[in-house]
């Protein structure tokens, strides 16, 4: 089970990443465009405060969400040897004995 969880988690946090990064990106290159296009103080002191709260949530769930991927994969990994070897000593126990073999008289 932990083997198909360390892929998927490399993939959550890769694509949210770069979805983040691109948000940011775009909220800042919209907001840069509308203060050149306005020329408005007055738009500047409005919209800085969202702009700034936008960027800082898209960089804390961008930087968190992988810092807490690799996290969870180091456990996964760490735990994976000794869930596999509980199960393998599990299944040893579950087997029946072999009846003794016959001896010839």
């Amino acid at each position: 089970m932990l083997d198909s969880v360390v892929p998927w988690l490399d993939q959550v946090s890769s694509q949210v990443f770069w979805t983040c990064a691109l948000a940011l990106v775009a909220i800042d290159l919209v907001a840069v465009a509308a203060v050149m296009q306005t020329r408005s103080r007055a738009l500047v002191n409005r919209w800085t405060g969202p702009v700034l709260a936008a960027n800082l949530l898209l960089l804390g769930a961008g930087l968190g969400v992988p810092v807490a991927a690799f996290a969870a994969k180091a456990v996964a990994n760490a735990v994976a040897p000794s869930i596999a070897a509980s199960a393998t000593a599990t299944a040893k126990d579950a087997q029946p004995e072999a009846p003794p073999a016959p001896t010839a008289p």
